[in-house]
């Protein structure tokens, strides 16, 4: 037995009254019909209603949209949907009358604007012919918090041997000390140092210190235009392969 709680007030706000004698109390509709009854108080002011769960009579829903066969309407009205879905209509929606393909359709301006695919970037051919000449940088948002606290991944990558190191960050703006400590390290343990650094138009890469530490070291900078994201496409589909593999890790252990 589930005991809860309901309030009188809301109970008259939604259009219910309310009789009360000493045998209880009785909520009824704008009809007249009684809908809940009370038992007489038992703990105060707090009275016990009894209910149960009733058969609902109400038929199955009807999608009044769809109840036109026309085609151009269902098409507008559903958000310009494609004819595979609009053939499952009739079978699945209550109400719905079978729907008339035209042979010649129209098209519709907003709806191929709005399902516009941008042709993809044709591959780069060329590579860097030195090691560390050129690296691909990029950072990545993790989908949730790491034990460590840590909610960034900055990736690095060797255009000509296609290396990879990550670096874990806990918040964008550590992605300049990741970058000089990389490099650093690189510097110490290869002997070969940076000849340039690619990445997109953030503005965590346009720090003072940052950009400081470059030109000190020679490294030229170079960036991608605002949201063409496809200039840094190295990086990102290196984001993207990293990103599947810690889903399905994840996924695979549960």
């Amino acid at each position: 037995m589930t005991i809860c709680l309901l309030s009188t007030g809301q109970l008259l706000q939604s259009g219910l009254s309310i009789e009360g004698t000493m045998d209880g109390s009785t909520f009824c509709d704008s009809s007249g019909d009684v809908v809940l009854s009370a038992l007489p108080n038992l703990w105060g002011s707090i009275q016990v209603v009894k209910t149960c769960i009733i058969k609902n009579n109400v038929p199955n829903p009807m999608s009044l949209v769809t109840r036109h066969p026309d085609y151009e309407t269902i098409h507008c009205r559903l958000g310009h949907i494609s004819d595979k879905a609009m053939r499952h209509i009739s079978d699945n929606v209550e109400g719905a009358k079978k729907i008339c393909f035209p042979n010649k359709k129209h098209i519709y301006h907003g709806c191929a604007l709005g399902k516009l695919h941008q042709r993809s970037f044709s591959e780069n051919p060329k590579h860097s012919s030195k090691t560390l000449g050129l690296i691909h940088l990029d950072l990545l948002e993790l989908p949730t918090l790491s034990y460590s606290k840590y909610k960034w991944v900055i990736t690095f990558l060797d255009d000509y041997f296609f290396y990879c190191r990550v670096a874990f960050l806990h918040k964008k703006s550590d992605a300049a000390e990741a970058i000089k400590a990389v490099f650093q390290l690189w510097l110490n343990t290869t002997s070969y140092s940076v000849k340039c650094l690619h990445t997109d138009n953030g503005g965590e890469y346009m720090t003072s210190e940052l950009q400081s530490f470059l030109r000190k070291q020679e490294i030229v900078y170079e960036t991608s235009t605002p949201y063409v994201y496809q200039q840094n496409g190295q990086a990102e589909w290196l984001n993207r392969t990293l990103l599947e593999k810690v889903q399905s890790v994840r996924g695979h252990l549960g």
